[in-house]
């Protein structure tokens, strides 16, 4: 072949390279779309432990609602004297019903 001469594909050449092309257009799109259904399960996963920490948090306020409640009843009883001689009490009076605290 010349020098001048240039290799000119032919057209199985051009139909292999458009292959191999398609070929990598295809592993690029599965790859893609394995990689946006990771992120879409990662993201359910997240929302639903949001959720979860979410009810945890609601219970968690009733309880600590509940505790106040029983804590005045309890203080404000004819009994709550004799509570406050306790130490576990005082410390629960302190840290929910003291308004300083």
């Amino acid at each position: 072949m010349p020098k001048d001469d240039f290799y000119t594909p032919t057209d199985i050449d051009a139909l292999r390279m458009e292959n191999e092309l398609l070929a990598f257009e295809v592993r690029f799109l599965k790859t893609q779309l394995a990689e946006t259904e990771r992120l879409k399960s990662r993201l359910e996963e997240s929302e639903h432990s949001i959720a979860q920490l979410r009810s945890q948090l609601e219970e968690s306020e009733r309880a600590k609602q509940d505790l106040v409640l029983l804590l005045r009843r309890l203080a404000n009883s004819p009994l709550g004297p004799f509570f406050r001689l306790k130490r576990g009490f005082r410390t629960l009076e302190q840290r929910y019903l003291d308004p300083d605290a």
